[in-house]
């Protein structure tokens, strides 16, 4: 099976960007790979998106305001928790905005 655009950038984001160019430490890691976790089983259960076919250009600005108020409504996570989860989603697309710019211009398009 094909990889996804966005399992593929968001393993690279996570096991090489984040530790080798950021320096992040291990829990910085394992929050963020909690959150994208969360939002893959989002996506997943509440979208109606399985992980092999979620895309970059499925995460539009619509759906992340979905998952935030799921988050802090169905899960119950407080502001800073569900801030934190953003955190983590905004940096993921300052790095594609680098690495992979064509999935930030289709972006733009789709407004």
């Amino acid at each position: 099976m094909k990889q996804s655009d966005f399992a593929k950038h968001l393993t690279h984001y996570l096991t090489v960007y984040l530790p080798a160019h950021q320096g992040a430490k291990n829990n910085t890691l394992y929050s963020y790979r909690d959150s994208f976790s969360l939002l893959i089983e989002y996506c997943r259960d509440h979208e109606d998106l399985p992980p092999e076919k979620l895309t970059v250009f499925h995460l539009n600005r619509e759906l992340i305001l979905r998952f935030l108020d799921w988050l802090e409504n169905e899960r119950g996570c407080r502001i800073a928790t569900r801030n934190h989860r953003l955190a983590a989603i905004r940096s993921f697309f300052s790095y594609l905005a680098v690495e992979a710019p064509e999935h930030i211009a289709s972006h733009e398009k789709s407004r």
